[in-house]
């Protein structure tokens, strides 16, 4: 009978073989990666950005990724640069960061903002997360898990130094506080938001203070694509209805994210689990879509033909 020590090391062993392997698949991707995802007939004009230039940005993305610290990847950021390049510049409007943590993300997300001419305004507590809100599904597994609240914190010093030496910190704006206090006071059209929040409640919180602010069309990113409860508000006639009076948009690329050039399949292998692919994408939605099922044949009551 294999002994538990036994077990172990083969658990050890077989970890590393796949961290290499996955290793192995980044470093040969990511080229690659960056020539696809920069791949655009759709770039406006306006901004100049040549495909040669689109792949320079691409490779700074990569390297401020291994830089500073931050819970995203870098080709969920490139993915939103991109977006944003593909954005008519007579369509006026922000960006909108809410939950930088380091600032990993705000650094390349400052550095497209600077290139098109937009804002980047951040929010963040920069004490990491909240208490957790009763009722808040998330927050239970939260604290199952062994939440500390204060988790992911980053300062705005430290945010705003990581910023200044590696994007362009003249395209920020910072507004201090929990969502609850400062999003209800947000000014201004927003093109683009990423909203890397965790909680249903600070979800809640982004969508209700500034939803009515994206610009049709605008753009919605979440880094939270692998908990489907957790998406499930971007397709409930419920919700939507109640607060917005209209339909859901509904969500691209819930459950594994967006294609990014990483071969991830499986939501329950959450990074931490450790296989030869991981979770490196992003999902979004575009404001003014309709995600609604309205085929009921067994209601309808019209002959055929009529």
């Amino acid at each position: 009978m294999e002994t538990s020590r036994n077990k172990k090391k083969k658990s050890k062993s077989k970890f590393k073989s796949h961290k290499l392997l996955g290793s192995i698949h980044e470093l040969l991707s990511w080229p690659i990666a960056i020539l696809c995802l920069t791949y655009s007939n759709k770039v406006h004009p306006d901004y100049g950005m040549t495909w040669g230039k689109r792949m320079l940005l691409g490779f700074r993305f990569r390297r401020n990724f291994k830089k500073v610290r931050t819970g995203t990847s870098w080709r969920a950021h490139l993915v939103m640069a991109m977006k944003l390049l593909e954005m008519s510049p007579q369509i006026k409007g922000s960006v909108v960061e809410c939950g930088c943590w380091k600032g990993g993300a705000t650094v390349n997300l400052s550095l497209i903002c600077a290139l098109t001419g937009r804002t980047l305004k951040v929010y963040d507590s920069f004490e990491g997360l909240p208490e957790p809100t009763e009722g808040d599904p998330v927050a239970a597994r939260a604290f199952k898990d062994g939440f500390i609240p204060g988790v992911f914190g980053g300062t705005l010093d430290e945010v705003r130094k990581n910023v200044s030496r590696y994007g362009a910190i003249d395209a920020c704006q910072f507004y201090k506080g929990w969502f609850s206090e400062t999003l209800p006071h947000h000014e201004g059209d927003i093109v683009l938001a990423f909203w890397d929040v965790d909680f249903h409640s600070s979800l809640h919180d982004c969508l209700q203070n500034l939803w009515p602010s994206i610009v049709d069309t605008g753009l919605v990113f979440l880094d939270d694509y692998l908990d489907l409860d957790y998406c499930a508000v971007f397709y409930s006639e419920k919700y939507w209805s109640k607060y917005f009076k209209s339909a859901p948009p509904g969500l691209i690329g819930a459950g594994t994210g967006i294609q990014v050039g990483m071969f991830y399949t499986d939501p329950s292998l959450r990074i931490g689990h450790k296989r030869i692919h991981g979770a490196e994408s992003i999902t979004y939605c575009i404001k003014g879509t309709r995600a609604i099922w309205e085929f009921y044949p067994d209601e309808n009551h019209a002959s055929p033909g009529s």
